[in-house]
């Protein structure tokens, strides 16, 4: 671990006089490191980074990416709860005229380590599976030895409860909670609320995005996000999310080898939410969800908080042979999608993949 953060506080001074840009997911643990990311940068260098995001479901950089850093001259990318690994050439386009950080909590696909790119993902620190160190705690982590971000603890616990990894780091956020004294009740907590209010602006209007990013940005405290225009969407994807989970325990299918799956197509992409909120209940089964907007691909989501079986590898099997899939994140939980037509195949894929890795358990 030592090394690794003596690799990181060189690559920062060696890099911190260029044209910055922070690259950054769009859930709540992306957002989150992503704000504090760039708030350490300008507190080390002066300069505010340019700090954008790309599309929901991009989890990789893609080539309008590399062109937007071309135009606007960026020689020092830091990006933040990406996979970017996952496809490395734009990584090697991008390299062509910049340095790059990636902070990353996610399996390990391809090394991207070189003279021009450090990669630091939070098992390479710990040994500790990615999914129990999200990269908001890892950003806030690193960059305190560089500058003081006491007051950036509470936007490290948003990010933590976005990814679920309130257990593994409880001493953290409730002392955070205790700092405050914000609400003990960690679903009545304020930073609960704003991990929701997130969701809610990647699901139902992302065109929000960049007022909420705007707002964060300049927010001092937790209560500056509760801005009206902000919250509009939370009571809507609420009522969505309620009524999902209805038909989900009354249509849901149930498969040997633990597996629980269940296809719907709702008015805005929820599956996350959804499912992150109906494996809290269904600890020690498999869950995955379809979600399916009669488009040229579906997404699926898969969850299993007990860490009985890898969904990501569980994931990555049924869409073998699938032209055109992805799939991948941590062993609890996993994404991607596959061109609508092969539905069929993912499902007895799966369903076949799901009893053969609990028979060999």
């Amino acid at each position: 671990m030592k090394e690794e953060l003596k690799e990181f506080k060189k690559f920062i001074e060696d890099n911190k006089e260029k044209r910055t840009a922070v690259l950054h997911h769009t859930d709540p643990d992306g957002v989150c490191s992503g704000i504090i990311t760039a708030k350490a940068l300008e507190r080390i260098t002066g300069k505010k980074p340019l700090l954008f995001h790309q599309n929901p479901g991009e989890i990789t950089v893609t080539e309008n990416t590399v062109k937007e850093l071309k135009e606007k001259q960026i020689q020092f990318l830091v990006s933040v709860d990406l996979s970017v690994d996952q496809n490395p050439e734009p990584i090697k386009e991008i390299e062509e005229f910049a340095k790059i950080l990636v902070l990353d909590h996610h399996k390990t696909y391809n090394e991207l380590n070189s003279t021009e790119t450090l990669m630091i993902k939070s098992k390479d620190l710990t040994g500790v599976e990615g999914s129990k160190y999200p990269v908001s705690k890892l950003s806030f982590d690193l960059f305190s030895d560089l500058t003081d971000l006491k007051d950036l603890d509470w936007i490290a616990c948003i990010g933590l409860l976005g990814d679920n990894a309130y257990s593994e780091w409880k001493d953290f956020v409730d002392g955070t909670i205790e700092k405050y004294g914000f609400e003990k009740k960690i679903e009545e907590n304020i930073l609960f609320k704003i991990k929701k209010l997130i969701e809610s602006i990647e699901v139902m209007d992302y065109s929000k995005m960049e007022n909420l990013i705007n707002v964060f940005l300049s927010a001092k405290k937790p209560e500056d996000l509760m801005k009206k225009d902000l919250l509009m969407e939370l009571e809507g994807m609420e009522k969505e999310v309620a009524f999902w989970r209805m038909e989900f325990e009354q249509k849901k299918e149930v498969f040997p080898g633990e597996l629980i799956y269940f296809e719907l197509k709702p008015e805005h992409s929820i599956k996350s939410v959804l499912i992150n909120r109906i494996s809290q209940r269904y600890k020690n089964k498999t869950i995955v969800l379809v979600q399916d907007f009669s488009e040229e691909h579906v997404y699926f989501s898969a969850r299993r908080q007990d860490f009985k079986v890898k969904v990501n590898d569980l994931l990555e099997k049924a869409v073998e042979g699938i032209p055109e899939a992805t799939a991948g994140g941590h062993i609890p939980a996993a994404a991607g999608r596959i061109p609508r037509k092969y539905l069929k195949q993912f499902k007895e894929n799966l369903i076949k993949k799901a009893t053969k890795v609990k028979s060999e358990k």
